[in-house]
C-alpha cells in the first residue's frame, strides 16, 4: 500500500494452525507506513520447508539463509561447513535467465557455456571448479545424455541450489566439482497468479501462464487442505545462427494435500516438447581465435551467427514426461520422514552436419572450405529415482544429535540408435550451401544400456555450544549393463558386444565449524566422491585374457573456509580454499594393448569468494571471484601436439574449458519514493578469464568481459488502473562483445551470445 494511506492499527491474527490473516475494522487511531509486501504462507511452516524462507521455499530476494542441498536436512547456511550458493527466483527473474546456464552465469566456481552461449538452449552443461557435473531435480538425479536428456527450464523453478565439492556421501555417483540441484515450484496456500509475455533476443516470443492457490471445499475437514499450481511456457523463435530454430511448450501441474502442518503430499506433473533446440555446433580455431586467410583477399573470423550445418540434415527433437511426488511427515518434534520418487520418459531424434574433426580444420587450416561431417541419433530412455530418509533430533549429555539415515535408488534405461560419422560435403563459408541434399546415414549400432544404484547412507550432525561436527558415509551398489550390436552392412556381418560394469563404493564426509556470536563461521571439511567407468578392461590374471572392469575414478576434497552473516542482517559472505584430486583415471596401458591402467590423477586447487546482500529495501547484489589452477598431477598417456604431429605427455598439462580465473557482480536498485518510484534498475559483470584450447597445451582462448543491464517499472505509477502490471528489459552482452567462450581442441571452438534484447510485460495477482 502507498505511503502516506490510512491503515488500521486493530489486526487479528488468527492460529497458526489456520495461519489466516485478518483486518479489524477502521478505528480511530491511525498511523502512517511506508509501503508494505505481505506474503500469504497460508497455514504456516509446515513440515515440507517450502514456504518463503524455508529450506525448499522462496528465497527473500538474492539471500537464502537455510537449505537441504549439503546436509538433505533443513540446515543454515551459515552452519554448513561446505560452499554453497542459492539462486532465487528474484535472480532468475532479474537476469532473465532463459536457461539454467544463464542462471548460474554469475555463481563463483561455476564456468557455464563452455560449449558456447549458443549451445546453452539445448542442453544443462557446466563445469563446476573445472570438471562436469550432474543435474538433480528435487533431490533426485537426472538422466544425462546428449540427446534425450532431461532438460529443465528455469520458469518451472523456484530456487536452484549449488554444492561445491565432493557430495557423493548423500547423493551417490557423481563428480569432484559438486552437483545442481533444481528445486520445482509447488503449491502454495495463498492465491496468486502471473502472465507474461516476452519479445526480442531472435527474432523470439516467450510466455508464460503460473497460477495457483488453495482448493476450497464445503466438506468439512477438507477446507483448505488442498492447493494446486499450474505452470505453462511457450517458447518460439529463431535460434542463434542462421537456418535454426527454437521451440518449447511445457506444462506443468501439481497439487498438495496439507491436512495438518505436520503432513504435506506433492504430485507433481510434467510435460515439455522441444521439436527445435537451437544450435550445437562448434567451429575451428582458425577463423574464430585466430584470423584465417579464407581466400579472394578477405582474412579474419567466423561471424558469431555462422552456421555450419545442413537444413535437410539438422534436426533436434526432443519430448519428455514425468510423475513426481513429495512426502514429508513430521511425527513428532524429534522425528521426521521425507520421501520422494519420480518416472521421467525421454525422448531425442538428433542429426547434424558439423565442423569434422580432421586435421584440415587443425592450426594451419585456410582457405574457403570447411570440412564436415554427418552424424545421427534416435535416443530413448527411462528413469525411475528414489529418495527417503527419516532425521531424528537428540541430546546425548551435552551433545545435540541431528541424525540421517536414508536409502536412494535410480534406475536409467537407454535405448539407442547411431550412425557412424561419414564424411559430408565441405562448406564453402563464402557462398554456403545449406541444401546439398546430403545423405543421411543408415544406422549401424543398437544399445539398450541398463544403468542402476542403490545407496546407503547416513549423517550425524552434532553441536556442542557454537560448534558443529558432521559425520557421514555411505555405501553404494552400482551396475551398468546391456547389449550393443554393430552392423557391417556393406559385409553383411553384425557383431554383439554386452557390457557388464559393477562399481561398489563407500564414500564418507566429515566437517567442523564453530559459529561465533559475531555471525563469523571458519570451518572445515573433508568429502569424497565416486564414478563408475564402464568403458575399457584392466588387464588382470585372475580374469584371464579379458580382464576386468576399471575401479570407480575416487574423488576427494580438502575445504577451509569461512563464511560471514552478521546477526539479523540480508547479509552472507563466504571464503574458501580448496584441494580436490580425482584419481583412478584410465589412460591406455602402455605394455598391453586394447587395456587401459588406471594411473591418472587430476588435481585442481583453488580459492573462491562470493557475497549476497539484500542491503536495504531496494539494493541487491550478488558478487563472486573464483582463482582455479587444474592439471594433470599424474597420467601415463600421450596427445598429439597439432603443431608439430609429436606425441606429448599429458602429465602436468591442464585441462581444456577451464578458465584460470572468473569473477562476476551483478546489483539491482528498485527506488522507493521520488519521481523515479517504481522503477527498478540493474547490471552486471562478467569476466571469463583464459582457458587452454588444446589438450597439448600449446594455444589458449582468450579472456573476456560481458556487461548486462536490467531495467523494470511497476506501471501501477503510471496509472492506478494498471496495478499488478510491470514491464522489464533485459540485455545480455550489452557492448556486443564477441568472445570465444572454449575451445576443445583446434577443430572445436565454441561462440558466446552476441547482444540480445529481451522486452517483458508480466501481470501479477
Amino acid at each position: 500500500m502507498q505511503s502516506g494511506q490510512r491503515l488500521v492499527v486493530g489486526v487479528l491474527l488468527s492460529s497458526v494452525a489456520t495461519g489466516g490473516l485478518a483486518v479489524a475494522q477502521e478505528a480511530a487511531q491511525t498511523v502512517t507506513l511506508d509501503t508494505l509486501s505481505v506474503e500469504g504462507v497460508g497455514r504456516g511452516p509446515g513440515v515440507a520447508g517450502t514456504e518463503p524462507g524455508g529450506a525448499r521455499g522462496a528465497v527473500s530476494g538474492y539471500v537464502a539463509t537455510r537449505s537441504v542441498v549439503a546436509t538433505k536436512t533443513d540446515t543454515p547456511i551459515l552452519e554448513t561447513a561446505q560452499s554453497i550458493s542459492v539462486i532465487g527466483r528474484k535472480q532468475i527473474e532479474d537476469a532473465n535467465a532463459l536457461t539454467i546456464n544463464q542462471a548460474l552465469r554469475y555463481t563463483p566456481g561455476v564456468t557455464t557455456e563452455q560449449r558456447g552461449g549458443a549451445g546453452s538452449t539445448r542442453l544443462e552443461q557446466f563445469l563446476i571448479r573445472g570438471f562436469s557435473a550432474p543435474v538433480f531435480l528435487d533431490g533426485m538425479a537426472l538422466i544425462a545424455g546428449r540427446d534425450a536428456n532431461a532438460t529443465v527450464d528455469p520458469y518451472r523453478l523456484e530456487r536452484i541450489d549449488v554444492i561445491k565439492g565432493p557430495a557423493s556421501v548423500l547423493y551417490g555417483q557423481s563428480g569432484p566439482g559438486g552437483i545442481v540441484n533444481l528445486v520445482s515450484k509447488v503449491p502454495r496456500f495463498v492465491e496468486h497468479g502471473e502472465i507474461f509475455v516476452q519479445g526480442g533476443g531472435f527474432n523470439e516470443v516467450r510466455g508464460g501462464v503460473d497460477v495457483g492457490g488453495p482448493i476450497r471445499s464445503e466438506v468439512p475437514g477438507l477446507a483448505d487442505q488442498f492447493a494446486y499450481r499450474i505452470v505453462g511456457f511457450g517458447w518460439k523463435g529463431d535460434g542463434p545462427v542462421d537456418t535454426t530454430k527454437v521451440e518449447r511448450v511445457l506444462i506443468n501441474p501439481s497439487v498438495t494435500w496439507r491436512p495438518s502442518a505436520d503432513t504435506a503430499l506433492t504430485i507433481i506433473g510434467n510435460y515439455q516438447r522441444d521439436p527445435f533446440s537451437g544450435f550445437y555446433g562448434g567451429f575451428p580455431a582458425v577463423g574464430t581465435v585466430f584470423p584465417r586467410n579464407f581466400g579472394n583477399g578477405i582474412v579474419g573470423r567466423l561471424p558469431v551467427n555462422f552456421y555450419d550445418g545442413d537444413r535437410g540434415i539438422e534436426r533436434s527433437d526432443r519430448t519428455q514426461a514425468s510423475i513426481e511426488y513429495l512426502f514429508d511427515h513430521r511425527v513428532n518434534e524429534n522425528l521426521a520422514f521425507h520421501s520422494a520418487g519420480r518416472y521421467l520418459r525421454t525422448q531425442g531424434d538428433y542429426r547434424s552436419v558439423y565442423s569434422a574433426f580432421s586435421p584440415l580444420n587443425g592450426p594451419f587450416a585456410s582457405g574457403p572450405l570447411l570440412p564436415r561431417a554427418v552424424i545421427g541419433n534416435q535416443v530413448d530412455a527411462e528413469a525411475f529415482t528414489m529418495d527417503s530418509n527419516a532425521v531424528a533430533t537428540f541430546d546425548t549429555g551435552p551433545l545435540a544429535h541431528t541424525f540421517l539415515l536414508g536409502v536412494d535408488h535410480r534406475s536409467f534405461s537407454t535405448r539407442t540408435l547411431g550412425t557412424p560419422f561419414p564424411t559430408a560435403p565441405s562448406l564453402n563459408v563464402l557462398a554456403p550451401d545449406y541444401a546439398m541434399a546430403i545423405a543421411f546415414p543408415a544406422f549401424t549400432t543398437a544399445s539398450r544400456v541398463d544403468a542402476e544404484q542403490t545407496g546407503v547412507y547416513f549423517q550425524d550432525q552434532v553441536k556442542l555450544d557454537r560448534l558443529v561436527l558432521t559425520l557421514g558415509g555411505r555405501y553404494d551398489v552400482a551396475r551398468q549393463t546391456g547389449p550393443t550390436r554393430s552392423f557391417n552392412f556393406a559385409a553383411g556381418t553384425s557383431t554383439l558386444t554386452r557390457q557388464d560394469a559393477p562399481a561398489d563404493a563407500f564414500t564418507g564426509r566429515a566437517s567442523l565449524l564453530y559459529l561465533f556470536d559475531s555471525g563469523v563461521a571458519p570451518y572445515v571439511s573433508y568429502s569424497q566422491a565416486f564414478e563408475p567407468i564402464v568403458a575399457g578392461r584392466v588387464f588382470d590374471s585372475a580374469f584371464g585374457t579379458v580382464g576386468r572392469v576399471p575401479d570407480p575414478q575416487s574423488s576427494d576434497q580438502y575445504e577451509a573456509g569461512i563464511k560471514y552473516q552478521p546477526p539479523g542482517s540480508d547479509l552472507l559472505l563466504t571464503a574458501a580454499a580448496f584441494d580436490i584430486r580425482q584419481s583412478n583415471r584410465t589412460t591406455a596401458d602402455p605394455a598391453r594393448q586394447g587395456f587401459v591402467v588406471q594411473t591418472g590423477q587430476v588435481g585442481v586447487q583453488g580459492v573462491e569468494f562470493e557475497a549476497r546482500a539484500n542491503l536495504s529495501e531496494g539494493l541487491t547484489l550478488v558478487g563472486g571471484v573464483s582463482f582455479l589452477d587444474a592439471r594433470n598431477v599424474r597420467d601415463d598417456g600421450t596427445t598429439v601436439n597439432d603443431l608439430t604431429g609429436r606425441p606429448v605427455a599429458l602429465e602436468g598439462r591442464s585441462p581444456v574449458l577451464v578458465p584460470d580465473k572468473t569473477a562476476s557482480l551483478l546489483a539491482t536498485y528498485r527506488f522507493l519514493d521520488g519521481p523515479m518510484l517504481g522503477l527498478e534498475i540493474g547490471g552486471g559483470v562478467r569476466y571469463l578469464g583464459a582457458s587452454w584450447g588444446d589438450a597439448a597445451n600449446t594455444f589458449k582462448v582468450p579472456d573476456s568481459v560481458l556487461v548486462d543491464a536490467t531495467a523494470s517499472y511497476d506501471l501501477k505509477h503510471l496509472d492506478p488502473s494498471l496495478q499488478g502490471f510491470s514491464m522489464q528489459v533485459n540485455a545480455t552482452n550489452l557492448l556486443d562483445q564477441t568472445y570465444v567462450s572454449g575451445c576443445n581442441g583446434y577443430t572445436s571452438c565454441y561462440y558466446g551470445l552476441p547482444r540480445t534484447v529481451y522486452a517483458t510485460l508480466r501481470y501479477r495477482w
